[in-house]
């Protein structure tokens, strides 16, 4: 599970904290869950198995959402993942907020970084993990050329180190942990990217979201209040939950990015 994925669970455990009054011992693949970066620092996590808990197993095939065949996979859930996960527990009160906690030593590494940021800019993340399947990237050229019709704004760009720089922005790839590139999110105006771990991220920090949504999967399974939904599916009916599609491809070339600069001028 990713780290947009442990984000998810985070709202589910302030569910429980909130209704059971105890911490969640989270475990998955057989483990408890100590190896999760999302849930340092968080009170409504425990790892002591000696102290009182609930225990939660990530890894339970009832909580699932999606079942992978291979070169696709198949929905088992109509709602969003924190909802269906939540009304599995039975709990009566959940929000679609997910939750992150930064240390100290985070936050001034963060505020550091943040110094030398204009006052007012536009977070972006044009590349989508690729890792797994390329169903949910959108056109590099695109978003572009979104920054070259938006050129009377700031745009900072965060994300994985290895990716490419796009013209004209203040590139932050890889000069700051997951963790900490959620404080750079919440001092931006919009965060605006294809939909993944760092739109989940920037729901944490309480930012508005501007995501991309191709016919991999319906947006209301991942979309928050704070999300600004762009949905350019076209072959949803055919290419539903496959990794790989040509079809993605045409509905990426054939969607006009003016869609988007005129969302992001609409929210600014």
């Amino acid at each position: 599970m990713g780290l947009g994925g442990h984000l998810t669970w985070t709202a589910v455990a302030s569910a429980i904290f909130e209704e059971k009054k105890l911490p969640v011992l989270p475990i998955e693949n057989s483990s408890i869950c100590e190896f999760s970066s999302i849930f340092q620092n968080n009170k409504h996590f425990i790892y002591d198995v000696d102290s009182e808990h609930y225990p939660l197993n990530l890894s339970n095939p009832n909580f699932h959402y999606l079942v992978d065949h291979g070169d696709r996979v198949t929905f088992t859930a109509e709602d969003h993942i924190i909802s269906h996960i939540c009304k599995k527990i039975k709990l009566k009160n959940f929000k679609l907020k997910c939750h992150l906690f930064l240390t100290e030593e985070e936050k001034n590494n963060a505020n550091n970084i943040i110094k030398g940021l204009p006052k007012n800019y536009i977070t972006i993340e044009p590349f989508s993990k690729m890792s797994w399947m390329q169903s949910r990237a959108y056109s590099f050229k695109k978003w572009q050329n979104i920054i070259n019709s938006l050129s009377q704004y700031n745009f900072v760009q965060i994300g994985a180190p290895e990716c490419e720089k796009l013209e004209n922005v203040i590139y932050l790839n890889g000069k700051m942990s997951f963790r900490e590139t959620g404080v750079v999110i919440q001092n931006s105006q919009l965060f605006v990217s294809s939909e993944g771990g760092l739109g989940h991220l920037s729901n944490a920090f309480d930012t508005q979201s501007i995501l991309v949504y191709t016919s991999y999967q319906n947006p209301k399974m991942t979309a928050y209040p704070t999300t600004h939904v762009i949905d350019i599916a076209l072959y949803r009916d055919t290419i539903l939950g496959y990794k790989n599609h040509e079809l993605y491809n045409v509905e990426t070339e054939k969607h006009d990015e003016i869609e988007i600069i005129e969302k992001i001028l609409e929210i600014l």
